[in-house]
């Protein structure tokens, strides 16, 4: 699959059209108070889409309408309204990535041991159809998820297995075939995409470093059994212990002890990848960046490095002046003397 090059840089005229669910034109915006439009690699539960303050008038009131689409003319995505709020004489437009129409769809059956690609692509298609979605081109990924996947939205599905995987997906708008295609995708390191001070290519770089909910051990207590996974060695300090709840789960006829004991430990090994130690990098681009891209980055005074993975990138519109921030994610932090 070729890289689709995100819209999102600070130079250039701004423009948005407003399409009907079935992706017919039905308007323009060429003026805004603000405009915040983000788009992400693989999180859409939970997070704000884009955020557009009007002017309130009738012709925008009428335009501007609930599961009605935003394009940024130019972005490889579109964002629903779900909310617009009059008030002020403003009209505020909350909205969420196109992505998230696949929270109004779910499967119903448990998912274990699967090929990523092929059963989110499968279970995309096999949902009642929504207007102008299809399935885009394979990314010929052969990742295989070995844990375990509860019935629910095929958003909640898409994001559990993707961010465990450092998969990206999309719901990516054709403007030219006038369609939504469901995509994975996940590109490889850049080794020329080097991001520092010192080369005049970011500013406003900060890093976070925060172990909050960090859990480096976890004891799964199920209806049959008690397993603990993680750091077990570890001690003092260093032992930061979880306790997960698994009494709902019973062993399955024909099951084995064994069998049944490393299903627990598979829910615990789940259940510490949402408790990593959180390590990020944010930095404002000067040029054109890509969402999901690995980039190379260092902290100027520190032995911190990172080749990781740009998880968001947000444009921010107001009086006629944009700019654009980007987020990367955790992964493949290393320092300098290591």
């Amino acid at each position: 699959m070729a890289e689709i090059t995100s819209a999102l840089t600070a130079s250039g005229y701004k423009s948005l059209c407003v399409y009907n669910d079935r992706l017919e034109l039905l308007g323009r915006i060429e003026s805004w108070l603000s405009l915040v439009w983000p788009e992400r690699y693989n999180v859409y539960s939970n997070v704000q889409g884009a955020q557009l303050e009007l002017h309130d008038t009738t012709a925008l009131q009428a335009l501007c309408r609930p599961d009605r689409y935003l394009w940024l003319v130019g972005s490889d995505r579109l964002m629903r309204i779900v909310s617009a709020q009059k008030a002020d004489h403003k009209l505020v437009l909350y909205t969420k990535d196109a992505a998230c129409i696949l929270d109004e769809r779910v499967s119903t059956g448990t998912l274990s041991s699967f090929a990523v690609e092929d059963t989110l692509r499968g279970l995309v298609s096999g949902a009642a159809a929504w207007p102008c979605l299809e399935l885009g081109d394979p990314a010929g990924l052969a990742d295989a998820y070995a844990g375990e996947v509860k019935p629910g939205s095929l958003l909640s599905i898409a994001e559990q297995v993707c961010q465990e995987l450092d998969i990206g997906f999309r719901v990516r708008f054709d403007q030219q075939q006038n369609k939504l295609l469901f995509e994975l995708y996940r590109p490889k390191l850049d080794p020329n995409a080097r991001y520092a001070p010192q080369y005049g290519n970011l500013t406003d770089l900060t890093y976070t470093e925060s172990i909050t909910d960090y859990k480096n051990i976890c004891t799964v207590v199920g209806a049959d059994g008690t397993v603990t996974v993680g750091a077990t060695d570890n001690t003092g300090t260093a032992r930061r212990e979880m306790l997960l709840d698994a009494s709902s789960k019973k062993k399955e006829d024909g099951q084995s002890q064994s069998e049944y004991l490393a299903a627990l430990r598979t829910l615990g090994e789940q259940e510490l990848a949402k408790h990593t130690r959180l390590e990020n990098f944010e930095f404002t681009p000067t040029g054109p960046v890509t969402v999901g891209k690995v980039v190379a980055a260092s902290l100027p005074g520190t032995d911190i490095q990172a080749a990781a993975r740009i998880t968001s990138v947000t444009l921010q519109s107001q009086k006629g002046e944009n700019t654009v921030s980007t987020e990367i994610g955790t992964p493949i932090l290393r320092r300098k003397n290591t």
